[in-house]
């Protein structure tokens, strides 16, 4: 980190960003602002810097003044910019008055200069506001005419903009095949690295989000798989705020669940003050994830946290209740969703209510079922017919049919069930959707068992066993066993096949002196003192994007992608828990251990002895010490001030393990 005292401050800054340094960059920005170096670009790029690392708010302040600069110094063109950019971060906010205002400054600026990438951007931008603002046929116009803008200037950030918004218009329009084909070719060029990072992020969440709000989750799934291998190749560490949410609902869809809850999580904390909604949005994600993974107070916690926001809970909370076994809540709770549907951005709920209605119809459907209600059940199931053919997607085909089949079932009629369940099933297995294929395969068992077929009804079993293993479905792979042993079938459980081998860098945390500091405070203060703890460790995880792996007792096993990341996080999560969370509240001291090693994935969770080794590691740290691994170290690309290198006997491991202490004051 520079000192004060460094001269080349702003210059540092800019190569940071030219890296994709973004923390690097901010904070050099930071610094020289600080001693008042910068000038308008110098401010736009501690905007930018601001932007990268998720301080949205940070961000639209110094784009600002950076505006405010320029115009007094009589840079038009850095002016116009500032202006175009704050009305599209004052549109996330729904600040739409403040929004449009920067649009007609800027507009004003350009009237009387010949045409240049200015009115290009312009013309991106009131696009984009008019398709927030639900005028679409404006929206397609300006995005033409961006796009035509872009192209006579060569300039082809400005183009391809151009094409993903005027996608984006024809999608809101219902032209399905033109909208899918200009949003598919326009992030073609985003992840070839033809643009800048902020467009080709831009158009990638935009065609992401198009794909996620049509139900067409193959596009979605293929295209964030292309997002993610163009952000290695470029070395970012993803597009903030927003695209998270859908990248999110893309890998939850996928069954990288730990990888999704990250991303829900590190979106919940760039846009809490920001998008008050969108956060909503991510904690609910979260809440869908923790109860697919059988954590039913954690997913409550999180739903309840959405709804803080503005999030209405449903469907997840009524699929919650259905879990705990109180039927009359589930049906209440989807029936009034069903009756009252929210008025929301689209980030809270799908903006046509035939979409919204599409997302609560399986619900009903498996919660009238549970109550034998088969009137209410088929009922649902007309509809949600009728609702996935005008969208007429592969996920919506699929879904339709589990509904029809699952009626089907419990009406008697198990040769329509089975017919309509092996459908979906080969539709949800060709999505890619594997926790879906195997909640049909569950089902498709049960009609098979129903016609006489228990050995193949087994098989569908074990199928499905086997992949809620794998995911982490805990109460579905309960549920599979329990099906599988009733009918004397072999239990063959995930952990018997070969394993995937990964690596990480392992990190445990715990709490020191937990018990005594609970009975010192009382359970209610314990209560949220912990709470807080949980969710200032997270934050930090989710900045760095680690995995939440479990909680352990009073603290957590994680896994990060490399060491460098774990390292950060651990810093950070000291630091941030000795700031405490206020004057008179008591300080929580935690030992933290870390070592990057190979182990194998089972499920949501990793097995190994490098995962006993971080443990381990631990247990021997100190009160408030970060100890890691020399192993760690050695694969570490950054320069860590590392203190007390030693030789430790660890529990079961018969050699000394080498550590060293990181320093984090």
């Amino acid at each position: 980190m520079a000192m004060i005292s460094d001269p080349d401050l702003a210059a540092r800054g800019r190569a940071a960003l030219d890296h994709h340094q973004w923390r690097d960059a901010y904070d050099l920005f930071s610094q020289a602002d600080a001693r008042g170096e910068l000038d308008p670009p110098g401010l736009t790029l501690l905007a930018d810097a601001a932007w990268w690392t998720g301080q949205l708010p940070l961000a639209i302040e110094a784009r600002e003044r950076a505006y405010a600069a320029a115009t007094r110094a009589g840079d038009v063109e850095t002016a116009v910019a500032a202006a175009i950019v704050l009305s599209r971060e004052n549109l996330l906010r729904n600040a739409h008055s403040v929004a449009n205002g920067w649009l007609n400054r800027a507009e004003r600026l350009l009237a009387d200069m010949p045409e240049n990438i200015g009115h290009g951007w312009l013309a991106a931008c009131r696009s984009f506001y008019a398709s927030v603002t639900g005028q679409n046929d404006l929206a397609l116009r300006e995005a033409e005419r961006a796009y035509e803008i872009g192209r006579r200037l060569g300039n082809r950030d400005i183009e391809f903009f151009g094409l993903s918004e005027k996608g984006a218009a024809l999608l809101a329009r219902g032209e399905l095949e033109a909208g899918l084909a200009a949003v598919d070719e326009a992030t073609a060029a985003a992840v070839s690295g033809e643009l800048e990072p902020v467009t080709a992020g831009g158009v990638c969440c935009t065609t992401i989000e198009s794909c996620a709000a049509l139900g067409d989750w193959r596009r979605a799934a293929e295209w964030t798989e292309a997002q993610d291998r163009w952000a290695r190749r470029e070395g970012l560490t993803g597009y903030p705020g927003m695209c998270r949410l859908f990248r999110s609902d893309v890998k939850r869809l996928r069954g990288a669940w730990l990888e999704a809850e990250a991303e829900a999580r590190r979106a919940s904390d760039e846009l809490r003050g920001f998008i008050p909604a969108a956060v909503g949005q991510a904690f609910y994600q979260i809440g869908q994830i923790r109860l697919l993974r059988g954590d039913l107070g954690g997913a409550e916690e999180a739903l309840l946290q959405g709804h803080a926001f503005g999030r209405d809970p449903e469907p997840a909370l009524s699929l919650l209740r259905l879990a705990e076994g109180n039927l009359e809540a589930a049906a209440n709770g989807i029936r009034r969703a069903l009756e009252e549907p929210p008025a929301s951005p689209s980030w809270s709920a799908p903006s046509d209510s035939d979409l919204y209605r599409l997302t609560l119809l399986p619900t009903q459907i498996e919660i009238a079922l549970a109550a034998d209600d088969l009137a209410t059940a088929r009922a649902a199931a007309d509809e949600l017919t009728r609702l996935a053919g005008r969208f007429d997607t592969l996920a919506g085909r699929a879904t339709a049919a589990i509904g029809r089949g699952t009626v089907s079932l419990a009406e008697g009629d198990t040769s329509s069930a089975g017919r309509e369940l092996r459908q979906a099933a080969r539709w949800w297995t060709e999505l890619d959707a594997p926790y879906e294929a195997a909640r049909t395969r569950v089902q498709l068992g049960f009609a098979l068992r129903a016609e006489g077929a228990t050995d193949a009804a087994g098989r569908e079993w074990r199928a499905a066993l086997e992949t809620f293993d794998e995911l982490g479905a805990v109460p579905d792979a309960r549920r599979a066993a329990d099906l599988l042993a009733a009918i004397g079938g072999v239990q063959a459980r995930s952990r018997d096949r070969a394993a995937t081998r990964v690596t990480r860098a392992f990190m445990f945390t715990d709490i020191v002196e937990s018990t005594s500091l609970a009975e010192r405070l009382g359970d209610a203060e314990w209560d949220r003192l912990l709470r807080w703890h949980d969710e200032a460790v997270r934050t930090q995880v989710a900045e760095y994007g680690g995995e939440e792996v479990k909680r352990t007792g009073d603290g957590f096993f994680l896994a990060f992608p490399d060491p460098d990341a774990a390292i950060g996080a651990a810093v950070a999560i000291q630091r941030r828990l000795a700031a405490g969370r206020g004057e008179t509240a008591p300080r929580l001291a935690v030992r933290i251990g870390i070592h990057f090693a190979e182990a194998s994935r089972s499920g949501l969770d990793y097995i190994g002895t490098g995962v006993t080794r971080a443990s381990r590691i631990a247990m021997a740290a100190g009160t408030a010490e970060i100890l890691a691994s020399a192993t760690t170290l050695a694969a570490a690309r950054g320069q860590y001030t590392a203190t007390d290198p030693r030789g430790v006997m660890l529990k079961g491991i018969a050699e000394p393990v080498d550590v060293t202490t990181i320093a984090w004051r």
